[in-house]
């Protein structure tokens, strides 16, 4: 006959085997399952990421590696195209500076014979004495004389913004020497008429549409007594000095006996009409 544990035992040992159990088990079955299923999910998708970055990475290097080796055969090409170019803007600068000096050579004999046939008479001789008036305005003919040298130079640690010469200071240095009276004005050479603009191209002042670099020289024919009191009371000559004061910009005057202010070289004739009876 089997004997029959007391209630109270039977409870004791109920609640001992379920702390067993418990201790066995921490988890609930239905964690367990999804721990176990859980790696299985997410570890392929992992790793075909992983293989996806692998074979980017891979054509990546693939393409830039082609790249450079392309750019690296492409050199010696480029640069011989660079230099043909270079060889080709210099030939044509030469050719231009020759024409120049043969378009200036003819107008030399033109004068010539154009002021020999009209010193024959006092009517001839007072119709050169216009035409070489209207030439010296018009900038046709190289003028000599007495006038004032004007060197101006960019500040010595000049920068983008501050301490380097515009197109804007240049006009205003020139508009002051033409009020102070010059007769006759170039920069670095270029005679400087009423066609002929002062203008900025990146970095670069451009005089008639031709680059030019610092220190800039500026000679202007006229009265060395009046003109160089005349600009410095002038606002171009006040402008300029406002820059040197201020910006460290470099500025040099001086009176000369002989300057020579050289003809336009781009002066073409635009309209023409016959005068006296036909």
């Amino acid at each position: 006959m089997t004997q029959q544990a007391p209630p109270g035992q039977r409870r004791v040992d109920a609640s001992m085997s379920l702390l067993n159990n418990l201790m066995a088990h921490p988890l609930d079955e239905g964690y367990a399952v999804a721990a176990r299923t859980r790696p299985l999910q997410g570890g392929p998708k992992r790793a075909r990421h992983r293989i996806t970055l692998v074979v980017a990475f891979v054509v990546l290097g693939f393409l830039l590696a082609v790249a450079a080796s392309q750019n690296y055969r492409s050199a010696p090409a480029a640069e011989k195209q660079r230099n043909e170019l270079i060889e080709r803007v210099e030939q044509a600068d030469g050719r231009l500076t020759e024409l120049r000096g043969r378009q200036s050579a003819l107008a030399g004999e033109v004068r010539g014979l154009q002021a020999g046939a009209l010193s024959n008479s006092d009517s001839g001789t007072a119709l050169q004495q216009k035409l070489d008036d209207l030439e010296l305005q018009t900038g046709a003919v190289a003028v000599t004389g007495p006038g004032l040298k004007v060197v101006v130079d960019d500040a010595k640690n000049a920068d983008d913004k501050e301490g380097r010469l515009l197109d804007v200071d240049l006009q205003q240095l020139v508009n002051g020497l033409w009020t102070a009276g010059a007769e006759a004005i170039s920069v670095n050479g270029h005679r400087l008429t009423s066609l002929t603009a002062i203008r900025g191209a990146g970095s670069a002042i451009t005089v008639d549409y031709s680059s030019l670099t610092p220190p800039y020289t500026v000679l202007a024919i006229g009265d060395t007594a009046t003109m160089p009191a005349r600009f410095a009371q002038s606002s171009g000559g006040q402008w300029v000095q406002y820059l040197v004061s201020n910006f460290d910009v470099r500025m040099t005057s001086t009176t000369e006996d002989s300057l020579l202010v050289p003809a336009d070289t781009t002066i073409a004739l635009r309209y023409a009409k016959v005068g006296g009876p036909r």
